[in-house]
């Protein structure tokens, strides 16, 4: 039998999977019910995700360029640090669109305490 080497798996497809991973984590963290959370893990998620989308596209040319194992490792840090993005951009649009509401909200609560 006579087996060929397999070709070396591309750096930063790896590393474009692993930020994608980080993204996924910090945006699941920001959604949290954990009070403060979101004003962390959003950007946070927003940068590894732009990170991940960075290096996914090189990885993809790099392994196209030498030859390199890791296509599917790239696309899917692509494809998971793009779709974390749109997912901040939505949670963060529809915070924003709800944050009058919540001031008045905390507004009647404060009234109905000091009527107390």
């Amino acid at each position: 039998m006579d087996m060929q080497p397999q070709p070396p798996l591309n750096t930063r497809a790896v590393l474009s999977f692993l930020l994608a991973v980080l993204t996924a984590i910090s945006f699941c963290i920001g959604v949290a019910p954990i009070p403060l959370t979101a004003l962390v893990c959003y950007p946070a998620a927003t940068l590894l995700g732009l990170a991940s989308l960075w290096m996914g596209s090189s990885a993809l040319r790099e392994v196209r360029q030498k030859s390199e194992r890791g296509r599917r490792l790239a696309q899917v840090g692509m494809w998971s640090g793009g779709l974390v993005m749109l997912a901040v951009l939505v949670f963060v649009v529809i915070s924003a669109m709800l944050f009058p509401y919540l001031l008045d909200y905390l507004r009647q609560v404060w009234e109905q305490v000091r009527a107390s």
